[in-house]
């Protein structure tokens, strides 16, 4: 039996692993040195797991059809959102019953919580967190977007939607909500997230940033007092005893299960077509491997790095506190709290990890210009803003710090990949690319998921 090659070990790295040996290929899995899963895994310490940022699952979309075939998938930002189903049956067969759905994410608008709109794109929320005067200046000025545009849809039309390859987020917000909503709920939460803000970002790659784009027709009656047209069903899921991190951990027990051999090499440092006409692999560790097409999933600098092309783009400096409470101390938690208020230093709050018993873990996610030996401080005080604790409760840090994270969804980055792609493309490599390196964008739970599947399925077709 043919041995297949899977290097890497991103979501999309293990799901493929592990499709090709359910489908009872023999798969042999080359893993870089550090924890699995990438930003989806979890940062292991005395007992606890720390997850790496909000990681809460979205497993249905409005679409009832069935999923395509998977032949049909196109890698993008939202590719995964028709496999929504598959997505789902696959963790449902992975983790069972420890898929649980969540509370409905909340935001911190103006000092309150209210009911979330960037996660859940659900803008009805508009109609707690905003005044009557607010809400009348956004329907106005949502009215005359759909009335500039010409569709209830605005830029988010069919015949329109390529513009967002082309435009700023700031661009097509303005286009779509209007001046106001984009200063109330846009701009603020963009510039917790990167320097420029709006102003940079691809609106194709909102979501990289976790903002959405509304139709100019559903802004202008969600800030009314009528029936609302689209009224989305996306609930959320997380895994019990943890979050994304648990579904990594899963992983890599199933591949255990299923005899897939792991092997710690160290990082994909050469690949080129070798005299055989097979793919030639040269490992950190000095190994040097052949292969009939393997599955590349490591990140996009490593897999362009590999093949001798330069790929350096400007990547995200993302800052996290992780804050351990006593669970007698929690007045409520929501399994998500958006904080868009801009006088707070934290950006989001979310409740994933595995504490010690009796306590819980919180992570606060900070501005990115957040200084290193102010993490904790700024931290603790925004928590106590949220109202969530009893107080004067105790909050101890368990581990905080800045990293440069995922590259930037700028036009500029997005041109770096581009040229990379070329050039790898143009070294003829037969190779089967997953995760980061496959598109620019593409590299959401969802989207690894199913580019695993996808991947397993054509190479034993």
């Amino acid at each position: 039996m043919t041995e297949r090659i899977v290097v890497g070990s991103s979501v999309a790295a293990l799901v493929t692993a592990q499709s090709l040996a359910e489908r009872g290929e023999r798969a042999r899995l080359l893993m870089p040195p550090g924890p699995p899963g990438g930003g989806f895994g979890s940062i292991r310490s005395g007992g606890r797991a720390l997850e790496l940022g909000v990681r809460l699952l979205e497993l249905s979309y409005e679409q009832a059809a069935p999923p395509p075939p998977l032949s049909s998938y196109q890698p993008g930002p939202a590719g995964h959102r028709p496999y929504a189903m598959l997505v789902r049956d696959h963790l449902e067969a992975l983790l069972g019953s420890r898929l649980t759905e969540v509370r409905r994410p909340q935001m911190l608008f103006d000092g309150r919580v209210v009911d979330d709109l960037y996660f859940t794109t659900d803008a009805t929320a508009l109609r707690t967190a905003l005044t009557s005067t607010q809400r009348a200046e956004i329907r106005t000025e949502a009215l005359a977007c759909q009335a500039s545009t010409g569709s209830g849809a605005g830029v988010l039309a069919p015949e329109l939607i390529d513009r967002l390859d082309t435009l700023t987020l700031e661009e097509a917000s303005l286009l779509n909500h209007g001046e106001s909503f984009h200063r109330l709920f846009m701009a603020p939460v963009a510039n917790k997230i990167v320097a420029g803000g709006c102003t940079d970002v691809i609106a194709a790659l909102r979501r990289k940033i976790w903002l959405p784009l509304f139709w100019p027709q559903t802004l202008a009656q969600a800030a009314g007092d009528g029936d609302i047209s689209f009224a989305p069903e996306r609930p959320f899921h997380t895994i019990a005893g943890g979050g994304s991190g648990e579904l990594v951990a899963g992983l890599i027990e199933r591949l255990d299960e299923l005899g897939v051999v792991m092997d710690s090499l160290g990082a994909l440092e050469g690949i080129e077509t070798g005299a055989s006409g097979l793919t030639r692999l040269s490992m950190a560790n000095g190994d040097v491997i052949e292969a009939a097409r393997p599955v590349i999933g490591v990140s996009a600098g490593q897999l362009f790095g590999a093949a001798g092309i330069d790929y350096q783009p400007e990547a995200a400096r993302t800052v996290i506190c992780w804050l351990e409470v006593a669970d007698d101390d929690l007045l409520d938690l929501p399994s998500l709290l958006n904080v868009v208020d801009a006088d707070i230093p934290a950006l989001r709050l979310s409740s994933g990890g595995l504490g010690a018993p009796g306590r819980t873990i919180l992570t606060v996610e900070l501005r990115h210009d957040t200084e290193e030996s102010e993490i904790a401080s700024a931290a603790m005080k925004s928590v106590e803003q949220m109202s969530i604790l009893r107080p004067g409760a105790e909050m101890v840090e368990l581990r905080s710090g800045a990293i440069r994270s995922f590259p930037l969804p700028t036009h500029a980055n997005a041109q770096r990949f581009e040229a990379a792609s070329a050039a790898f493309a143009e070294r003829n490599i037969d190779a089967e690319i997953v995760g980061a390196g496959l598109q620019f964008g593409a590299d959401a739970l969802g989207e690894q998921i199913i580019q695993g599947l996808r991947a397993a399925e054509v190479l034993t077709a």
